[in-house]
């Protein structure tokens, strides 16, 4: 073989191998490609329709800041942050000995003054003191009295008892502090009930009936799947000077299979009463729908697993838009899935990662 020839064969396989690794890293590349995200809707009936989400926080339905109502040196804390309490537990306990002291003082004084009362009282009826000797001596036996039951009372404070059943939720101090009268020694919250509240614009409270019970329910990210309900208890009649926003609060049972606590952030998810529904009527939000030369469309995803999705034109009808969606009159059926965020771009036949947000 000539030296021209080789040169060229080992310059043809050189080009081939080069073109065929730059057709194997294109199509490992596209293979590669990540797969646009979109989030789709399972498409219901009107009884579904009109959701709407809001962020929200968790509390407790009854809850107060513990401390002793006089001052002292603490002799011992009883409970721990977390642990739950019984209502007349007793928490904690201050040092009493200087109030044992005054206690059994103004004890020894009411005796007295008590005494020369009674004393008082044979003599008067004998004549032997006047009405106003014994006057005094009456004032100062209720003087007395008072000042024994007040030292008493300082007595009985310087245990700190829980006033209602929960669970200690922080403790501010350690042990052997000197503390001040109503200084914060626990936090205590009751959580056999919670309160979930949320802050609404001012757009929905103008459309917002009395008398009427919205459908409202609470969603936790840590517990996909699983809705709670949520019961209206009280809504502020005034915006938020900063925000314009209305704070509105719902009463939710405490559900045992879940460690859901005060705090906690919460999406809750509700729609007015659909007291005029018609069932049947299938809805869709605006946005979802689209148009073009041939008409209105909307983008349906086949699933070929529980991530990725192969979507498709469906060519609908509408009918008018109400607050509930746009009538979807033909074209989809309850059980379709649709897209409804990421629509830019897409063509029949597209395969998509999925984010659904559930049946609406």
């Amino acid at each position: 073989m000539t030296s021209q020839r080789k040169i060229s064969l080992s310059a043809f396989l050189l080009s081939f191998f080069v073109l065929q690794g730059c057709s194997d890293s294109s199509q490992k590349m596209e293979e590669e490609k990540p797969l646009r995200p979109v989030r789709t809707m399972v498409i219901g009936s009107m009884e579904g329709a009109n959701w709407r989400e809001f962020p929200g926080t968790v509390d407790a339905a009854q809850k107060a800041e513990l401390g002793f109502r006089v001052s002292g040196k603490l002799d011992s804390l009883n409970v721990n942050e977390g642990e739950v309490v019984k209502e007349g537990d007793v928490l904690a306990k201050l040092d009493d000995t200087d109030f044992q002291i005054q206690f059994k003082s103004r004890q020894a004084d009411y005796q007295q003054a008590h005494d020369d009362f009674l004393r008082g009282k044979a003599l008067i009826g004998k004549g032997v003191i006047s009405q106003s000797d014994f006057s005094k001596l009456q004032a100062q036996d209720v003087a007395a009295q008072s000042a024994m039951e007040t030292a008493q009372r300082n007595l009985d404070y310087t245990q700190l008892k829980a006033p209602f059943s929960g669970r200690i939720a922080r403790r501010y101090v350690e042990n052997y502090e000197e503390v001040s009268a109503m200084q914060p020694i626990y936090a205590l919250q009751d959580i056999s009930s919670l309160l979930v509240k949320v802050d609404i614009p001012e757009s929905l409270m103008i459309t917002a009936q009395e008398g009427t019970e919205p459908d409202v329910r609470a969603l936790f990210s840590g517990i996909p799947g699983e809705s709670f309900p949520l019961k209206l208890k009280e809504i502020s009649s005034r915006a938020d000077e900063a925000t314009r926003l209305f704070n509105v609060t719902f009463s939710m049972p405490a559900n045992p299979k879940y460690n859901i606590l005060p705090g906690m952030s919460v999406t809750v998810r509700g729609r007015p009463p659909q007291s005029n529904m018609q069932d049947g009527v299938v809805f869709v939000p605006p946005h979802v729908v689209q148009e073009d030369g041939d008409g209105r469309y909307v983008w349906t995803v086949r699933h070929e697993n529980d991530t990725t999705g192969v979507v498709s034109r469906q060519n609908v009808t509408t009918g008018e838009i109400q607050n509930n969606g746009i009538v979807i009159m033909s074209g989809l059926e309850v059980g379709d899935e649709v897209v409804t965020a990421g629509m830019s771009k897409m063509h029949d036949g597209l395969k998509v990662r999925l984010t659904t947000e559930g049946n609406q």
